[in-house]
């Protein structure tokens, strides 16, 4: 049974995610034994003018992926945070901020990858989307037309639509 949904809305005004990316990353910079790392907000929610959920993208960049280990699940735990597992992709620990435990629902997800890994460099590549007009409202129609998909045919969608958008920014470079 799949119980979360995906709400897709118009991000107008990006203030409020921009406060709360700058809360939590404060919250994770003050973890005890925190290995150094570099915090990116991507996604809808960084950008306006834009489709997508409302929800907080972060991109945690560590040096090295077994550093990982210090973002051991109790301490993520202690301040709101539980570890995800969607299709996951090589590479990337996902980590959600849960705000509804019988929908599975979450307002932050932390993307945690290691540094000048091909997954970081897809990533970050992606941010072009919102900085090119065709690839925005390409970005924009992807996320209108499967806005009544279920959580799991969405991620299958979202998966293949940004595969070939990380192609046509690979061809424009």
């Amino acid at each position: 049974m799949d119980k979360r949904i995906v709400k897709i809305e118009e991000i107008k005004d990006n203030e409020v995610f921009v406060s709360i990316f700058l809360e939590e990353i404060k919250k994770i910079q003050e973890i005890p034994k925190m290995p150094k790392c570099e915090f990116l907000h991507i996604g809808a929610t960084s950008t306006t003018q834009v489709l997508g959920e409302k929800i907080v993208d972060i991109l945690v960049v560590v040096e090295n992926l077994h550093e990982i280990t210090t973002f051991d699940e109790k301490r993520l735990n202690n301040i709101g945070y539980h570890r995800i597992a969607h299709n996951g992709i090589k590479g990337v620990i996902k980590y959600a901020r849960i705000t509804d435990y019988l929908t599975m629902s979450y307002d932050v997800v932390l993307n945690v990858v290691q540094r000048d890994t091909e997954v970081h460099k897809d990533f970050t590549k992606a941010r072009a989307v919102f900085s090119n007009d065709t690839l925005k409202d390409d970005y924009n129609s992807f996320k209108n037309m499967n806005k009544e998909l279920s959580f799991k045919d969405y991620l299958a969608q979202k998966l293949i639509f940004i595969n070939e958008i990380l192609k046509r920014i690979e061809t424009n470079d």
